[in-house]
């Protein structure tokens, strides 16, 4: 099955999407920075990154660069 990563700054958007995705199967993780997401990025292959495009700091647009650039 999939490995999903979700981003975003808001908890509940990060609850929500995982239970609903882990209750079909999905493996999922989330993170609520940019950092944190780049930082997982590194570590574990993912399938399919879903980001916030507007988060404090560091938005969507530019995570999807760095995540590209890597």
């Amino acid at each position: 099955m999939p490995y999903l990563l979700f981003v975003d700054d808001d908890s509940n958007v990060l609850n929500i999407n995982r239970n609903y995705f882990e209750s079909r199967g999905f493996s999922v993780s989330v993170a609520q920075t940019a950092d944190q997401a780049l930082d997982h990025v590194k570590k574990y292959p993912v399938d399919c990154v879903v980001l916030d495009i507007m988060m404090p700091g560091v938005d969507g647009l530019t995570v999807l660069k760095r995540l590209r650039a890597q």
